[in-house]
């Protein structure tokens, strides 16, 4: 089955392929914003997927840009359609503009490759675990505490994030986890012990690959940081490395950086234990919590 199919995504998609025309069609900014009477701010708009183009806008670039095969404009003129739609999470005033880029990203992404070295995975946590560290963890630095309502808000989008394990789509989701993520205890012990038996059941449903880093295996570069790599489908959108940081939350999608990621996260999956060892793991670890 193929994955659903995030507005996010198709403003990307839709953005990029109108820039890569204009581009090589060697026609800038101003030629274009002429050809449909706009400003070339306007434009530059469009291709960046900040403002999504009417259908017709579409159509009269194609003719302008040389695009003369019908299918081709038809579809491009259809990816509008998509991306003026409104994705689950922008109902949520708790989700702002990088969350909401980021869900996109999942809801569209074919493999997902997470490592985390200090928490469990967000696409992994119970609601415990989360409302406990959002209270503990990211409480503190934040200047309006959240309220009980704000964390179950959360809690809730953080739940229909999770569909996406769970939808029989072809989306494969590979997760390193530090063992020091486990061993540190976020809550009670009850809290901990729900958690590691979710990330047992997690490990067993198809398409789900969840790996265990022992302490005993050393030094290894994830200890600079946990992050994403999330792999699209569409031909005219980027990979992408996602970062959360405590300056903020980062998407990158240079070449240099995505290869620079994805040999980090082989480094870190070789040295990690494999599906059948980690789930073994993850039960020493749960009958630690007594």
């Amino acid at each position: 089955m193929a994955r659903p199919t995030s507005p996010t995504v198709s403003r990307r998609e839709l953005a990029n392929t109108l820039r890569s025309l204009r581009l090589r069609s060697r026609k800038t900014l101003e030629d274009a914003a002429a050809a449909l009477e706009v400003s070339a701010a306007t434009v530059s708009r469009i291709e960046t997927g900040v403002r999504v183009p009417r259908a017709r806008d579409v159509k009269d670039l194609c003719a302008f840009y040389g695009v003369t095969d019908p299918k081709r404009v038809a579809e491009l003129a259809a990816l509008v359609a998509d991306a003026r739609e409104s994705g689950w999470w922008e109902s949520y005033t708790e989700v702002d503009e990088d969350y909401a880029t980021l869900i996109g990203f999942e809801q569209a992404a074919t493999a997902i490759q997470h490592f985390e070295n200090a928490l469990i995975p967000g696409l992994l946590q119970t609601p415990d675990y989360t409302r406990i560290y959002l209270k503990e963890a990211i409480d503190p630095g934040r200047i309006r505490p959240y309220t009980e309502q704000d964390i179950e808000k959360r809690i809730e989008v953080r739940l229909r994030r999770q569909q996406v394990l769970r939808t029989g789509t072809d989306l494969h989701y590979t997760a390193v986890i530090d063992e020091a993520a486990l061993l540190r205890r976020v809550g009670s012990v009850g809290v901990m012990k729900e958690q590691v038996a979710q990330l047992l059941t997690a490990s067993e449903r198809p398409g789900t690959s969840v790996h265990l880093l022992p302490l005993d295996r050393g030094a290894n570069p994830g200890q600079q940081g946990g992050f994403v790599i999330l792999t699209m489908p569409q031909t005219h959108v980027s990979d992408v490395v996602y970062l959360e940081l405590l300056a903020g939350q980062i998407f990158l999608e240079a070449p240099v950086e995505l290869e620079r990621h994805r040999r980090i996260f082989t480094s870190i999956l070789d040295s990690a234990l494999d599906v059948t060892a980690s789930q073994e793991a993850f039960t020493r670890i749960l009958n630690q919590y007594k």
